[in-house]
């Protein structure tokens, strides 16, 4: 159940983040992602290194909307999906339900 809580929060936090407005607002976002990265203990260098491994599709998400509209918008997109593709990392890698399932049949077969 806390799983599909966790679940439900992050949809509906992603979705939020690409319908508001286009201002400073957005770095509170940076900040509560940086906040809930070291509250769930994630890895500063494990996030960095994922987040880098994403950046090309973001780049290339940038140029096609830099194409198709301004560069004024195309880089609050850019920004947007920055800040969701880090706190899809963060989720993934505090939720796990292989990484669960393994713990419990392991801890099972300890005792």
């Amino acid at each position: 159940m806390k799983n599909v809580i966790k679940l439900l929060l992050f949809i509906t936090y992603a979705t939020c983040i690409f319908f508001l407005p286009n201002n400073k607002f957005i770095m509170l976002f940076v900040i509560f992602n940086l906040f809930i990265m070291f509250i769930s203990e994630v890895q500063l260098k494990k996030v960095i290194t994922k987040v880098m491994q994403v950046l090309p599709f973001i780049a290339f998400t940038f140029i096609i909307n830099y194409i198709l509209d301004n560069f004024y918008n195309a880089l609050w997109i850019g920004i947007k999906l920055f800040i969701v593709c880090n706190i899809t990392i963060v989720y993934s890698e505090t939720t796990n339900i292989a990484r669960h399932s393994r713990y419990n049949k392991s801890h099972l077969l300890s005792t």
